[in-house]
């Protein structure tokens, strides 16, 4: 029995095992951190969306460490802060980042009288 899905960009069927839509080219399944994460999982998940080995990603990390002075341990807190944790979950910054929309574009009743105290 084939398993098949369908590409959310435009709506044709994929194989179970396609990464991505030969049509459109979106991904099947989005960027996420969920299986084999070493300690946050970003460096699995980039492999696993450049389609090499883990290990390779890890090393590279490291020799980017210690050839930037530690600044791509900024750069690695920062894809695990935009990168989810499941397939179709929150990334961890999305709650603060949707507080902080909602809060910026919050309307504001011009035609309310303001009071103010006056000592």
């Amino acid at each position: 029995m084939d398993v098949t899905t369908r590409c959310r960009a435009c709506s044709r069927e994929l194989t179970g095992e396609a990464k991505r839509c030969p049509h459109c080219r979106a991904r099947a399944v989005p960027m996420h951190r969920g299986e084999g994460r070493a300690l946050l999982g970003v460096c699995a998940s980039l492999a696993r969306e450049l389609d090499v080995d883990p290990a390779l990603v890890r090393v590279a990390f490291v020799l980017m460490f210690f050839a930037s002075g530690g600044m791509s341990a900024g750069l690695y807190l920062l894809l695990w802060a935009f990168i989810p944790a499941r397939a179709y979950g929150r990334a961890p910054l999305q709650g603060p980042l949707d507080w902080v929309s909602k809060v910026a574009n919050a309307p504001v009743d011009d035609d309310t009288p303001r009071w103010e105290k006056r000592v």
